[in-house]
């Protein structure tokens, strides 16, 4: 059982590893165009269509609950056993907690796009 699991567990970090550099690429070619492009065809693309705004909502509150429920699991990890063996724990870790920083960040901002007309 540990073998499959292992195997998973590598299948899956391989694919998280080539889909990150997927969406680098696509985030510098997005970035390239962005700037050619004018603020208002971008406002109309995106924020005058409904379905693209809670498309993209929902995958940031899917991200972000999925990541919190991994420092929960983390959490409860340290609480059962909080011998630190390896420093890329913590390097991990720290990565987590900069990762919902970022996303709190975010929300922080669109919250104030929202107040700001509502």
């Amino acid at each position: 059982m540990s073998e499959y699991l292992e195997f998973i567990s590598i299948i899956s970090n391989i694919l998280s590893i080539l889909l990150a550099i997927i969406g680098l690429y696509l985030v510098y070619k997005n970035w390239i165009v962005w700037k050619k492009t004018s603020l208002n065809i971008i406002k109309a693309r995106a924020f005058l269509n409904k379905e693209f705004l809670e498309r993209n909502w929902f995958y940031v509150v899917a991200a972000g609950g999925l990541i919190a429920l991994r420092r929960v699991y983390r959490c409860i990890e340290l609480s059962r056993d909080s011998t630190i063996n390896d420093p890329t724990e913590v390097l991990f870790d720290f990565i987590g907690f900069v990762v919902i920083l970022l996303l709190v960040l975010m929300a922080f901002q669109w919250y104030k796009i929202i107040q700001d007309h509502e």
